[in-house]
């Protein structure tokens, strides 16, 4: 910015002859004398400076403002992913506890299916035995001379069934059926004391039983549930051989001599033991 001076003014020239000023102190001689003034700043500078300084400062407000907003930005990024982390691992927990109570309950509801089923067995169990000694009490007063008091004649008695050896040889279906028109059923085996009572009953001869894969699973013939029951398969058995001859698959099992269990043709023809409850 230009620097504005005084104007210069020429004196006029003073008076050859020394003049002396009255007090006699000062003496002056003729000459050019200039006078300066010291430059003074303008408004418009004043101004400028001004709008300088508060840009300056708006700027390093933004700049704060900004570095700070950065800062928190990231810090609840930070703690939105921790609170997330921690959502998931909350539900995954709840989750988990949902599955446990789920698999409680049912194992509670199976708990209390079994022992009413037990209860309503025993009780049946003892309305047949309390029959059973009503009639062998009958028979003893009559004087009855039947080798078994609990059971008809030609039947054998064991637990709380009667058991009946057929005197002739069927296939599987005419046997089960021969064993419903005594009502009775193919016997059904739950457990080894009765699988080697079947077997001496039939003289360890080869011999149907109540078992069957002719739908393609294994089941009792009276519902019984065939994976809950103890099983007897001889070694290598149930193959489902199929012979040439019948063209069809082992889907019949029968007690074979050996006391084991085997999957036969349903056709051949064997003796078959029939069971029915006492009552």
């Amino acid at each position: 910015m230009p620097v504005r001076y005084k104007d210069v003014e020429l004196l006029p020239e003073e008076d050859p002859t020394p003049n002396k000023s009255p007090t006699g102190n000062h003496s002056t001689s003729r000459g050019l004398t200039m006078n300066r003034w010291i430059p003074q700043p303008s408004s418009g500078l004043i101004c400028s400076l001004s709008a300088l300084c508060t840009g300056l400062l708006f700027i390093i407000i933004i700049l704060i403002v900004t570095i700070t907003r950065q800062g928190v930005d990231q810090t609840e990024k930070n703690m939105e992913v921790k609170l997330r982390n921690l959502s998931l691992g909350v539900d995954s927990k709840v989750e988990k506890l949902s599955q446990n109570d789920s698999r409680m309950m049912e194992k509670l509801t199976n708990i209390e299916t079994f022992v009413k089923g037990m209860r309503g067995s025993y009780a049946n169990d003892i309305q047949r035995v309390l029959g059973a000694v009503a009639r062998l009490t009958e028979e003893i007063r009559k004087g009855n001379n039947s080798t078994d008091l609990l059971c008809d004649v030609g039947w054998r008695q064991y637990a709380f069934s009667c058991y009946y050896l057929s005197q002739y040889r069927r296939t599987w279906e005419s046997a089960k059926k021969d064993c419903e028109t005594r009502g009775a059923h193919l016997v059904v085996i739950n457990g080894e004391d009765e699988n080697r009572f079947v077997g001496s009953l039939s003289n360890w001869q080869t011999s149907w039983i109540g078992l069957t894969d002719v739908d393609g699973s294994w089941k009792w013939v009276d519902g019984t549930s065939y994976d809950d029951t103890p099983k007897f398969w001889m070694p290598g058995q149930p193959d489902e051989w199929i012979n040439p001859i019948h063209s069809q698959g082992e889907d019949c099992a029968e007690l074979h001599s050996s006391g084991g269990w085997n999957d036969g043709h349903c056709s051949l023809e064997l003796v078959y033991i029939c069971e029915k409850e006492l009552h």
